[in-house]
């Protein structure tokens, strides 16, 4: 797989296809393959670009205190590397954290915004030393020490009792990950201040989803997300936990498959 290197880190992505670039941003402890379902929906259309987050698959660890308007900054120069920018944004959870600052930092950047599972907020005060008392964990411990507390976190309990090879396969993913880069990452996430009362200064089309049993970005933090941004149009998948794009990818790809051609005729619902 290709690498670029912006601000002294070193970035994996991959393309697929071609035409109006499409960028996917995956949430935290994943990587771009959560996406991959998505890239070949796409991909007949549209450049589909899929990277890891620092922390993640194939991209540097990050340095000490990196935040998710760093993260904004070299999604930034990335897309200018890549020759990408306007591209449709797509992020769940942390990349939609990271889409969400692009927007307000850089709007030429973004056509539109896909906002999957995601926050505006700041984390929830009870959760924030939870959370990064897991990924501490990890790292002292390694991450089979933490695995059986997280997946309930990410997935709905009819997929964890019904999706058995599936969770399995995400087990021994989660079971890889860097655990100095999961610490590092994770104290991005859970150290975000709020933009909830900046959402009105973005313009473009842009798609909110959420699943009904997302756990940690719950559906009201979505509805906040829609009526901030003017024309918002939000999408509840009933039965899914906070992984929407892994849990019902078809779903998802046709989601976005609509709701991109709609922005790209200039009407989009």
């Amino acid at each position: 797989m290709p690498t670029t290197t912006v601000n002294g880190n070193q970035y994996l992505y991959e393309e697929k296809g071609s035409g109006f670039p499409v960028v996917f941003a995956h949430g935290l402890t994943f990587d771009r393959h959560m996406w991959d379902p998505q890239m070949e929906t796409l991909s007949s259309r549209y450049r589909c670009i899929s990277y890891d987050f620092l922390g993640h698959g194939g991209s540097s660890v990050g340095a000490e205190g990196h935040s998710l308007e760093d993260e904004a900054e070299n999604l930034h120069a990335l897309m200018e590397q890549w020759g990408a920018s306007p591209a449709h944004m797509v992020g769940l959870s942390m990349g939609g954290m990271v889409d969400m600052r692009l927007a307000l930092a850089h709007p030429g950047d973004v056509r539109s915004l896909s906002l999957l599972d995601t926050s505006a907020e700041e984390e929830e005060a009870e959760r924030r030393p939870q959370y990064e008392a897991m990924a501490a964990t990890a790292k002292a411990q390694g991450p089979q020490a933490v695995v059986d507390a997280v997946l309930p976190l990410m997935f709905s309990q009819a997929f964890i009792q019904g999706q058995t090879q599936t969770l399995a396969h995400l087990r021994q993913q989660f079971l890889a990950v860097n655990t100095e880069g999961l610490e590092l990452a994770t104290q991005a996430v859970t150290r975000r201040t709020s933009v909830l009362g900046r959402l009105s200064e973005i313009k473009v089309p842009t798609l909110v989803i959420v699943g009904s049993e997302d756990l940690a970005t719950t559906p009201d933090k979505a509805q906040r997300i829609a009526e901030g941004i003017a024309g918002a149009r939000l999408e509840t998948i009933a039965g899914s936990g906070h992984m929407t794009a892994i849990e019902q990818p078809e779903r998802i790809s046709q989601l976005l498959s609509e709701f991109l051609a709609q922005v790209d005729s200039g009407s989009p619902k």
